[in-house]
């Protein structure tokens, strides 16, 4: 069993897993991850592995307090659910020019240049689909 495999005893995800859960609402028609009912139990074990994600993801970067760290896991959960298949013009819009343009902002004053050219290209990404 690899290690990215979850088990009750380990129920840790990698970012794929959390794409993957998150995929079948896109494709059952929901564009904003806002849109999802909190009541349906679907969404509530998706919400708890991106949760348990999440957690995971914050702790390492904690544990890992490189330049940039922090900014490359804010950067990687703010577009999880992007990278997942939502497409909302207004949901795309608030993470790339307000979540992302934040952590850009950050990453310039802290002179990391490379973390600012990787939250810029997901910016530009986002960006392009809302053309």
């Amino acid at each position: 069993m690899s290690e990215n495999e979850p088990t009750p005893e380990n129920p840790h995800y990698n970012r794929e897993q959390v794409i993957e859960v998150l995929k079948k609402f896109v494709e059952k028609g929901v564009s904003n991850p806002d849109d999802l009912p909190l009541s349906n139990p679907e969404v509530v074990e998706a919400n708890r592995v991106l949760d348990s994600w999440n957690e995971r993801t914050e702790r390492l970067a904690r544990e890992n307090p490189t330049p940039g760290a922090a900014l490359e896991s804010q950067l990687s959960r703010s577009t999880v659910h992007v990278d997942a298949g939502f497409s909302d013009p207004e949901y795309l819009d608030e993470v790339a020019n307000d979540w992302l343009a934040q952590d850009l902002q950050t990453a310039e004053d802290q002179g990391l240049t490379e973390t600012a050219a990787k939250i810029q290209a997901k910016r530009d990404e986002i960006n392009s689909k809302l053309a």
